[in-house]
């Protein structure tokens, strides 16, 4: 596949716990406000596909159904994520040419996921294109999640944007793997498991996901050891379902990273996968 186009917006400034993008205003709807910063003209122009990719945990009053109530703030996880993709859709131009819409949840992740679902759905002929766009917005109820369970991580706010063809040339990604293996604890991967994603050809640079966690970052010693180590976290913060394909972008822009670069993401659940970026 090719990468025709990408636009991505990483949070810059730090707060209490969060790397915040300071131009979104936390009490407003975030649907609209990463249609507007993001400034993206999508034109479609033949059967396209579009993917809309996010973490885990999404309120109604992020995504505008509700509206929000400082003094009561209890937003409900997974709810809205339709309507944010149909605030996406609304953004189009010639709208007649999408064929296809999914909701890929698949936590850290899920920018893998979607790049594993855009060369299928590219090599099976049904689609021309694939857009892929996901928002990702630091609530109150993402720190108190993270808190809960003990994992002390920094949030972070971010945006990505990535179109796709099947077309040879330029930017390419190849080998995309998406995989899932069972653990009691959700948050848990084994070196043997992240260990099979290690390629079976040459990689000069491994972007690893860089967890925070010492059993993740323990996971990843494999990995770590087949090439020269890429790593945002301590920049970016955690952006949940935007991670791997706001990382990406941030490697195409990286002028000192040249070759073929091994990118990898897991996520909550048990989800992981990597593909190949050749630059």
């Amino acid at each position: 596949m090719q990468i025709v186009d990408y636009r991505y917006i990483k949070g810059t400034e730090r707060r209490d716990k969060y790397i915040a993008i300071p131009e979104l205003n936390r009490l407003k709807p975030s649907a609209r406000q990463f249609i507007a910063l993001a400034s993206i003209d999508i034109v479609l122009s033949q059967p396209t596909a579009f993917l809309y990719i996010e973490g885990f945990s999404i309120a109604q009053s992020d995504c505008g159904l509700n509206p929000v109530d400082t003094k009561n703030y209890m937003p409900s996880l997974k709810a809205g994520s339709s309507y944010i993709a149909h605030e996406w859709v609304q953004s189009f131009k010639n709208k007649e040419h999408l064929v296809r819409l999914d909701l890929l949840s698949g936590t850290c992740a899920a920018g893998i996921q979607a790049v594993y679902e855009a060369d299928r759905l590219l090599n099976e002929g049904k689609v021309k294109e694939v857009i892929i766009i996901g928002g990702e917005r630091t609530t109150p109820d993402t720190i108190r999640l993270f808190k809960e369970l003990g994992i002390r991580i920094m949030c972070g706010d971010g945006l990505v944007y990535m179109r796709l063809t099947k077309q040879e040339g330029g930017m390419q990604i190849v080998a995309p793997e998406w995989k899932f293996a069972y653990s009691q604890n959700p948050f848990s991967f084994t070196e043997e498991s992240l260990n099979t994603l290690i390629p079976y050809y040459n990689v000069d640079y491994v972007k690893l996901h860089g967890t925070g966690t010492k059993s993740n970052t323990n996971a990843e010693a494999g990995l770590a050891k087949i090439a020269t180590n890429v790593t945002y976290k301590d920049e970016i913060g955690h952006t949940q379902g935007v991670s791997a394909l706001l990382e990406t972008c941030m490697v195409i822009d990286d002028d000192s990273i040249e070759g073929n670069i091994l990118v990898t993401a897991n996520g909550v659940g048990g989800f992981y996968g990597a593909f190949s970026l050749l630059k």
